[in-house]
Parts: structure tokens; sequence; C-alpha cells
């Protein structure tokens, strides 16, 4: 089936006034496309990858680089990618396999709120047979599920993240909030810490929070406040490439950095998930807008 039939498919079973489908921008990539009360937002069936989410009256929540290429099979820079079933550069691909394959729609429903639900379905074999679902709410608040199933013999050890890139003013003036005394690797200079409550940017951030808590994004130059809550989640993976990296990056510009910033629920590290034969695990990232 090619692109233009499988956007035929698409309106024909799940088309209603809330819910649209079309190519994003001037790719091939079949997209889903919300508008209801509550918000607006896109999300393709490329790595089931939520490209946009603007609630009412609001700035769009999430960050999309410029230089970003939207063609398969090369991930998408920005948004959410989900990373699945492994989170990190070993095995290749980084990040998994779940961000550059296509996804099934699986189902699209309006909630008894108004808000618009989607659920995407992936299966694989390699490197191990497991099932995969996400489920995206856009609502209110917007709700990101993703359930994993082992559908194998034996057990496997799973990595997942919800790598959600957020739209900010400049990040010299965002302060995160909400993981003060968790246990933390730096990546950038391989050593642990302990966290404080809030801290800022002044350098390249890749670490690794083991903490269950909530997270608050303050965002003084957008004048808002982001909630990032989270469920079933061991770690919270915070980023930012800063000025080096970001002009080794091919679909990130070089002044990019200063308006994103990574905030992920995840199970990595230490933290990965022991999926036996036939059992499921699900990961949830909630997100709001809260001032």
């Amino acid at each position: 089936m090619n692109a233009q039939e499988t956007l035929f498919e698409l309106n024909e079973k799940f088309n209603r006034p809330s819910l649209t489908f079309g190519f994003w921008q001037d790719s091939e990539l079949p997209t889903a496309y919300i508008a209801n009360k509550f918000c607006k937002g896109a999300v393709t069936l490329f790595g089931a990858h939520i490209l946009s989410y603007v609630p009412e009256g609001k700035e769009d929540v999430l960050w999309l680089s410029q230089k970003s290429i939207f063609a398969a099979p090369k991930g998408i820079r920005g948004g959410i990618p989900l990373c699945w079933p492994w989170f990190g550069p070993d095995p290749a691909p980084t990040h998994g396999v779940a961000r550059i394959q296509f996804w099934q729609l699986k189902d699209a429903v309006v909630l008894p709120d108004g808000s618009d639900s989607l659920t995407f379905e992936l299966s694989v074999n390699d490197p191990h047979p497991l099932k995969v679902n996400m489920t995206v709410n856009f609502g209110a608040k917007l709700t990101v599920s993703m359930t994993t199933v082992n559908t194998g013999s034996t057990a496997y050890k799973l990595g997942d993240a919800i790598h959600t890139y957020f739209n900010i003013g400049e990040i010299t003036q965002t302060t995160i909030r909400g993981l003060g005394g968790a246990f933390t690797e730096n990546r950038v200079n391989n050593t642990d810490f302990t966290a404080q409550d809030a801290f800022g940017f002044e350098a390249e951030t890749d670490n690794i929070y083991h903490s269950e808590a909530a997270v608050t994004i303050d965002d003084p130059v957008k004048k808002r406040k982001i909630l990032v809550e989270k469920e079933n989640s061991r770690t919270t993976v915070v980023w930012n490439p800063w000025i080096a990296k970001s002009q080794r990056m091919a679909d990130f510009g070089d002044e990019e950095y200063h308006t994103m910033v990574c905030v992920e629920a995840a199970n990595c590290s230490v933290d990965r998930i022991d999926l036996a034969p036939g059992a499921s695990h699900t990961l949830t990232q909630k997100i709001s807008v809260i001032a």
C-alpha cells in the first residue's frame, strides 16, 4: 500500500470532525491531526511519533528542530520519540527500533470529556518477540502510555523512554524542579551525584535521575510552567546538547539548544524492567501547562 492509499484508508476508517489525516509538511509521513476543545495536535504513524501539542490559547508545548528530516527511516528530531525496547546507543540503532518503523493505528475514539484518544501498535521479533501499544490522549493534558507485552518464551530486560522535547524560551533561564535527593548519573563526564531540588543549565546536560517524582519545567521567558507527571517510570532523563554537540548534529541547528530541553519518563540504566514471558509493563507520561 502506498502513502496515498494509506491516507485514504485512514480517513475512511477514522475521520471525524476532531480527527483528520494528511501528510506532515512536505513529507510522505501519514499523520493524524487533532483539533478539539482542549487542544490541537499531530502524531505520525512513523514511529507513532507525536509532533505537536498546542493547548487551547497557548503555544506548542513540544519542540521540533527546523533541521529535522521527515523521511523514513531517519528518526525525527524533536516532538516525542519513543525509545523502545532499549534506551541508549548500545545496541544499534540508538534508542531502539520503535521510533524508526511505521506503526499501525488500531483505534481512535472520543473520550467522554471530549478529548481524543489514539492507539498505535507495533510487533517485533528481533532482538526478542515483543508487542507494544502506544496510546495518546489529546486533552487538557497530553497523556502518553506505552504498554509492552513479552510475547516470547524467555524473559526480556526492557528499556523504554518517552523522550519528550519541550519548547522553552531560553535554556539558560529555565529551571527544573522536583528531582531533589535523586541519585544521578552524569553521562557527559561519567560521574554520579545527588540532585538538588531545583537546577538550571550552563553546559551540556545528559543526566539520568533515579526518581519516580513529577517534574516542573519553570520557563520565565514564555511565562509558563509545565508539569511532567509519570507512572511506572523509575528514571527521569534530562538532556540538552549545548554548543559543541549541537554543531555536530546534522539535524539540529547550531543555536537551537537555546529553545529546547528534554525531560523523559524512562526505565533505563540499572532501572530496566525484567519482563517475564507473557508479562506486560505500561510506562506513562502526562504533560500539562499549569501556569
